[in-house]
């Protein structure tokens, strides 16, 4: 009989850029997630006006999703800008950009 378990050795090369690149992205896709959070405490602190009595900072909830959106969306969309900033030299690790 065969064994069950196997392992697969299988190596991934990635340049530093790559890997900033990735970084950059996850740290977007956290802000999104952040951005959501913030408008569920919008929507939490508005409906529910016993919350925090006195108090109604709903639309800085809002705010601060609406920025986190931004950010998050940049960061996914436009990490190349990111990494060609931060590798600009004329490194050969360097994106052509």
């Amino acid at each position: 009989m065969r064994p069950l378990n196997f392992t697969v050795r299988r190596r991934i090369n990635m340049k530093p850029s790559q890997a900033f690149g990735v970084v950059v992205r996850v740290i977007g896709l956290l802000g999104w997630l952040g951005a959501f959070f913030y408008l569920l405490s919008a929507f939490v602190v508005l409906a529910a006006p016993n919350y925090r009595p006195g108090v109604r900072p709903w639309w800085q909830y809002l705010l601060s999703a609406v920025i986190l959106f931004v950010v998050g969306w940049f960061l996914m969309r436009d990490a190349e800008r990111v990494v060609a900033f931060a590798y600009r030299s004329s490194s050969s690790d360097a994106p052509d950009a």
